[in-house]
């Protein structure tokens, strides 16, 4: 019998699932209108199946994690539709648009594998519901990385550098995703989180770490510059951009005419 509450936290306890949750589901949120953006740019017909796939998958994530995130307090509409650009929290790797392929293929692999690397720390969460949410949505990105996975091969086989010039490119920016604040992991303390931030980072950086290798590239730099914008609640520097805004914003039908 599952009897956790989220009454039962602190409300700055809650305040931080609260946040982190809705910083998930931001990136998946925007991670999808990439994919529905850029699916003409596919190499193959399996790619414009697979990037359309993954686009409905993804989307099917966001709005699971918004109606989870209506036990804050949270309107469903409100998250879905009724924000402005300032108000979301996607991660700012996401912000910049795709100047090819590779680039495509290395930036949307880093925010997939970092936003599971981030849902997998609720794989034993006390509320079956978010654990059992988290188990999900990381069955489903399995699928996502191994579409990754054999772009990256095609890369590796053809000797490809546009790729890894790209991955160096947009590391530091997906590893600063996890903030500086490592040492202050409300969630982990309180046995939310059934791994520490700080390992899940790290967790992280060994899968990067993984297509390196597989490049004989050099090692990867974790030299992380958090501007002065960087909100640590938002998990980004700034505010969306107001042209990626109007790509991912709801569009009403009743605002159509």
């Amino acid at each position: 019998m599952n009897d956790f509450s989220l009454e039962s936290l602190e409300p700055n306890v809650l305040e931080t699932l609260k946040n982190e949750l809705l910083a998930v589901a931001d990136t998946k949120l925007v991670l999808g209108n990439w994919y529905v953006e850029c699916t003409h740019n596919g190499r193959s017909v399996p790619d414009f199946a697979g990037l359309l796939g993954m686009a409905t998958t993804t989307y099917g994530q966001v709005r699971s994690l918004y109606l989870y995130l209506m036990n804050f307090g949270c309107k469903y509409e409100t998250l879905e539709r009724g924000r402005q650009a300032d108000e979301i929290s996607s991660m700012d790797l996401l912000d910049s648009p795709p100047e090819s392929w590779e680039d495509f293929i290395a930036t949307s692999f880093l925010a997939e594998q970092a936003t599971w690397m981030m849902l997998s720390g609720f794989l034993d969460h006390p509320d079956r519901a978010l654990s059992g949410l988290a188990n999900k949505i990381g069955q489903e990105i399995y699928f996502h990385l191994k579409f990754y996975k054999g772009w990256m091969d095609i890369f590796v086989e053809s000797g490809n550098p546009a790729f890894l010039d790209c991955l160096n490119a947009r590391y530091p920016i997906a590893l600063r995703w996890f903030g500086n604040q490592l040492n202050q992991d409300l969630l982990s303390e309180n046995g939310l989180r059934n791994v520490p931030l700080a390992d899940i980072k790290n967790a992280f950086t060994a899968e990067v770490t993984k297509v390196y290798e597989a490049f004989d590239a050099n090692s990867l730099s974790d030299d992380v510059d958090y501007a002065a914008g960087w909100n640590e609640t938002k998990r980004r520097t700034g505010n969306l951009p107001d042209s990626l805004y109007e790509i991912i914003r709801f569009k009403d039908p009743s605002g159509a005419h």
